[in-house]
């Protein structure tokens, strides 16, 4: 029973991970900005955009490519292009 318990645990864990490091893909046009909070709207969904992206060089109705991973029920963008 030891045995089993320990695998199952191992088990969750490692999909944990596999979870955590899954990433999407978006492209839609931004529909709301919001520089102070560093969100964008696209497709009625709010993506956290990190302070390495510089938000300004984006602006309403620009058709973008978003890559997003889900962190803690966020939506938080790893890449963004227009285009």
């Amino acid at each position: 029973m030891r045995k089993l318990l320990i695998v199952a645990s191992t088990a969750a864990m490692m999909m944990a991970s596999l979870i955590s490091a899954w990433a999407a893909e978006i492209t839609a046009s931004i529909t709301y900005i919001d520089v102070q909070a560093r969100i964008i709207v696209i497709d009625h969904r709010a993506f956290h955009i990190p302070k390495s992206i510089k938000i300004g060089a984006f602006k309403v109705g620009d058709q973008v490519t978003v890559v997003y991973e889900i962190v803690n029920g966020q939506l938080k963008v790893v890449s963004i292009r227009v285009g």
